[in-house]
């Protein structure tokens, strides 16, 4: 009797208002035994049947999913994002907040319905959807619908904890879809605009400081993020230099610190924060830029202000898009 093994695909919470944690994504191979009928170890149909299945490794253990799933939900942005980027169209996905979606994805995300709010789930729209797969990220409220949502039809999380990086999210959703082509694809794009913006801006990069910001929704206070955050860790491939608020944080963390701690920048060449879609502030990030204190600050004299709707990255385009603003201002900037 002859096993034939597919061949493994190698692809590596929140709402996107609130603060991004790191996260692991278990690596996992699809794994289809298929008995070969000469070897009178099966019928015909059940190696139809087996051929029509994969199985996942999920935030929740093993899942067996469609080969090619075609009625998809997706609970969370950033798989929704992902979906977007592998060429995918969802039936049904979670709503973030029109605001709060990057504009490359906006028309298709308006154009799809709607089956979550945050941790409200209608479970009978999803249902009504009739999905044979449902992908999300494994925070903890959709960890607690896992059961009823995986009643519904196959659902498979990506793990969420403290300990990976935004890029096993994109990584994860085209396991679960099959898009590995697809994703190596978006893989190399990026890699690419990396490696120009390294060139191109070496000096300018070797020259500045930079701080990552959020306005927080602590009372009174902004976020400030360090090399080890989402953001971060895209800022730290292009060669970025941290100035001393970033880089006192701890991979993986935040600090929330009063509006009135503007000064905490005051070594900054540059300081990137998150937009909404239309370019605004976001998150009341504008109370700390109308404080005199900030409006005195060398990167507020300088406008060295970095704003990206790709803040809290999903996707790989996202993780271009923030490479993007930061070429765009470099670009910008006299030598």
């Amino acid at each position: 009797m002859t096993l034939v093994t597919p061949p493994a695909h190698d692809v590596s919470p929140s709402p996107r208002g609130s603060a991004p944690r790191r996260l692991l994504i278990a690596l996992a191979v699809a794994v289809t035994a298929v008995t070969l009928a000469a070897c009178g170890g099966g019928s015909a149909g059940g190696d139809a049947e087996a051929a029509k299945t994969r199985v996942v490794a999920t935030a929740h253990g093993k899942v067996t999913v469609p080969a090619r799933p075609l009625r998809i939900v997706s609970v969370h942005a950033w798989s929704t994002e992902s979906l977007f980027d592998l060429g995918v169209k969802p039936v049904g996905i979670e709503n973030s907040g029109a605001t709060y979606v990057p504009p490359r994805y906006l028309k298709r995300w308006k154009a799809t319905a709607k089956v979550t709010s945050g941790a409200d789930i209608d479970y009978e729209k999803i249902a009504s959807l009739k999905p044979d797969l449902i992908v999300g990220v494994d925070v903890p409220y959709l960890s607690k619908a896992y059961k009823s949502l995986s009643a519904i039809a196959p659902t498979t999380f990506a793990a969420f904890d403290d300990t990976s990086t935004w890029a096993e999210y994109p990584d994860a959703t085209a396991r679960f879809v099959d898009r590995g082509a697809q994703l190596a694809a978006l893989k190399r794009t990026y890699e690419d605009r990396i490696a120009a913006v390294r060139k191109e801006y070496r000096a300018k990069l070797a020259d500045a400081r930079w701080d990552v910001i959020q306005g927080g929704f602590d009372s009174g206070n902004y976020w400030i993020y360090g090399p080890g955050s989402p953001v971060g860790d895209i800022l730290d491939q292009i060669g970025v230099r941290f100035a001393s608020a970033s880089a006192a944080v701890p991979k993986g963390d935040n600090k929330s610190v009063s509006y009135e701690r503007a000064d905490l920048l005051k070594d900054a060449d540059y300081v990137i924060y998150y937009t909404n879609n239309d370019g605004s502030p976001a998150n009341h990030i504008q109370k700390l830029f109308d404080l005199e204190a900030f409006k005195r600050l060398p990167v507020a004299k300088d406008n060295h202000l970095v704003g990206t709707s790709d803040f809290l990255p999903g996707s790989y385009s996202d993780a271009t898009g923030v490479v993007d603003s930061v070429a765009k201002m470099l670009d910008a900037t006299a030598s």
